[in-house]
């Protein structure tokens, strides 16, 4: 091959790897953020760039009336307890499971927790690889993702930080769509922690409203 060939065709390979890095970046750039998904929550509906539209419902449970939020007109299966609920879409492969149970807990933080986990599931031959680790105001939640036949379950472990110990929470897609119902499952615990804030400040305000009277 000549210089001139040679010269040539690395023109023409870094040409390409500029266009494939600046695909990626537009790619980057149309990811939507929690903030988004968040707003898709609150608005009760979100139209994707792929053109498909998610819609949300409140599902509130258990005697303290939770306003979980989940997927609305979505799930092919559902079970309902008083120790929880079960949803379901297999044809998605995404699930939102609430359990209540007497269990005492066994990990105090939020990294003991995600230790214990892993440690788990080892001891029954299973690895799970944490990916994020979040204190909130009243939640805190583990991502991690599991092997799978084909590819890899995402999920998100979530359970209160100070009180009802006994719940626990656990939402999962695949991890192929961790951009998709991952990120719209996370923004649905972060929202849960904001309702708890609110009820919070307004518990507050009737503490002061009632010590203002006496």
């Amino acid at each position: 091959m000549r210089l001139d060939e040679k010269i040539a065709m690395l023109d023409r390979m870094r040409r390409i790897k500029a266009q494939e890095e600046r695909e990626e970046e537009q790619v980057e750039k149309k990811k939507l953020t929690i903030e988004e998904a968040r707003e898709g929550i609150q608005n009760k509906k979100i139209e994707l760039e792929d053109g498909l539209v998610l819609e949300f419902d409140i599902k509130p449970y258990f005697k303290e009336e939770l306003p979980f939020v989940i997927f609305k007109n979505f799930y092919q299966a559902s079970q309902e307890e008083e120790s929880g609920f079960i949803l379901v879409n297999r044809d998605k492969n995404v699930s939102q499971i609430v359990t209540w149970g007497e269990e005492q807990r066994q990990a105090n933080t939020v990294d003991q927790w995600a230790n214990l986990l892993v440690n788990g599931m080892a001891a029954n031959r299973m690895y799970a690889n944490i990916t994020k680790k979040v204190s909130l105001n009243f939640l805190e939640y583990i991502c991690f993702e599991v092997p799978a036949k084909d590819s890899s379950v995402w999920n998100i472990l979530f359970r209160f930080k100070e009180q009802w110990l006994g719940f626990a929470g656990n939402y999962n897609c695949m991890q192929q769509d961790v951009d998709k119902y991952g990120l719209f499952l996370e923004a649905m615990v972060i929202e849960l922690d904001d309702w708890m804030q609110q009820k919070k400040g307004v518990e507050q305000d009737g503490v002061e409203e009632r010590s203002d009277n006496i």
